[in-house]
């Protein structure tokens, strides 16, 4: 009766500890799924965001265009230009949204090339200089005197310079300065975009 008594009392204690670890693992999921959601709530947030902007200066000045308010050919000329960018910023804003969402699912496959990274550079801050002299950003490139070969997917290490470049012609300050500097320590590149 003693034994019975205490292997019933071992059974109730076993039972009530896997409810109680249960449950707390339930809510534990409950709990990351939760932040899960506000994360993806978050993200489609600030993509929207991002996405509008651009969207409403490209819908702007094509609609100034189009219904002949500017005639003077300079005018017309920068509004063109406006649009350009701002469809060149919605391109790479979507492209990004594509990444992540491949990255998240695994499917994002890169395409390693040797490059010369200070050419790489170079051509992407080029394709940004008017938003750069736009943005009074006073560009200072520091390189190696010798080539700087890496192996790397370029769409990828492109997308990333473009990002770093944005962001620093986003907030930028009036008269700031856009140091690109680039070293190498041994094997690896090391290269510091610096607003």
């Amino acid at each position: 009766s003693g034994q019975f008594r205490l292997l019933s009392g071992l059974l109730v204690a076993i039972f009530a500890v896997s409810i109680l670890l249960g449950g707390s693992l339930l809510l534990w999921q409950a709990y990351r799924n939760m932040l899960d959601a506000q994360r993806k709530t978050s993200f489609v947030s600030n993509v929207s965001h991002e996405l509008k902007t651009p969207l409403t200066s490209i819908r702007m000045y094509a609609e100034l265009l189009s219904e002949a308010r500017v005639t003077d050919d300079t005018k017309r000329g920068r509004y063109l230009g406006v649009i350009v960018k701002e469809s060149e910023r919605l391109t790479r804003l979507v492209n990004n949204v594509l990444d992540f969402s491949r990255l998240e699912q695994s499917r994002k496959q890169y395409q390693p090339v040797e490059l010369d990274l200070a050419a790489t550079v170079d051509a992407v801050l080029e394709n940004q200089s008017v938003s750069q002299r736009e943005a009074g950003l006073e560009l200072k490139r520091e390189y190696p005197k010798e080539p700087v070969l890496v192996h790397t997917d370029r769409d990828a290490l492109e997308q990333v310079l473009l990002n770093l470049i944005d962001n620093a012609v986003k907030y930028a300050s009036d008269d700031g300065e856009l140091t690109v500097h680039l070293e190498t320590r041994g094997h690896p590149a090391h290269l510091h975009i610096l607003d």
